[in-house]
């Protein structure tokens, strides 16, 4: 859908924004620069709501840039996009909460083609059985299995010691934004993390997909 599109519902409406920093969105990268722009123009011009903003920063040890270097890379793209270098419009960072998440708590599953169903249904019985770690999931024998318990434990086996992992956001957190737009990268990498989390919870989000990288 087009951006017009979904600025009918209004300016007042929360967004979730995964990784639109500095080490994805250069020229050099070959992930995000062409959109990484408009994301920002978006969010931080075009939208007045709540944000929720997904960054891999140093704090994890997992990127070169820290929170103050993508704030600042925000700032410098408005006053890029606004053409007011002397007198940047600022960007009101309290409509922001930031979470370094880091990386790759679903990639091992994914990137070996595990169905994103076999993921979901994993995430559930994590959340289920209140352990993180998909090696510390137990079930019962394998007669007394229901089906997805089997099919679960079957993954597992076949992922050998890469785990998946669920304690890297709140879900409560991500409830709150219920019904948000969904923007940022990379489309089949961190941002389908958050995708697939949101999945398992049934909470409700939009994807611009013109907004993502």
């Amino acid at each position: 859908m087009r951006i017009q599109e979904f600025l009918t519902e209004g300016r007042n409406h929360p967004v979730i924004c995964v990784d639109v920093q500095p080490e994805y969105c250069s020229i050099n990268s070959g992930y995000g620069s062409s959109v990484c722009a408009n994301i920002i123009d978006f969010v931080a011009l075009r939208q007045t709501g709540p944000v929720l903003m997904f960054v891999n920063a140093e704090d994890q040890g997992l990127s070169g840039d820290t929170v103050a270097d993508i704030q600042q890379y925000w700032a410098e793209t408005v006053a890029e996009i606004t053409n007011d270098y002397d007198n940047e419009q600022p960007i009101n960072w309290k409509r922001f909460q930031i979470v370094d998440k880091g990386y790759g708590y679903f990639r091992a599953w994914m990137d070996h083609g595990i169905e994103p169903a076999t993921i979901i249904a994993t995430i559930r019985e994590l959340y289920r059985q209140r352990v993180s770690d998909s090696r510390d999931l137990k079930f019962p024998a394998f007669n007394r299995r229901t089906t997805t318990q089997s099919l679960i434990q079957g993954a597992i086996e076949e992922m050998g010691g890469d785990s998946l992992i669920v304690n890297w956001t709140s879900v409560a957190q991500l409830k709150r934004y219920s019904g948000s737009y969904l923007v940022g990268g990379g489309r089949n990498e961190c941002l389908r993390e958050v995708e697939l989390l949101m999945n398992a919870f049934n909470i409700r989000y939009k994807r611009i997909d013109s907004l993502v990288y």
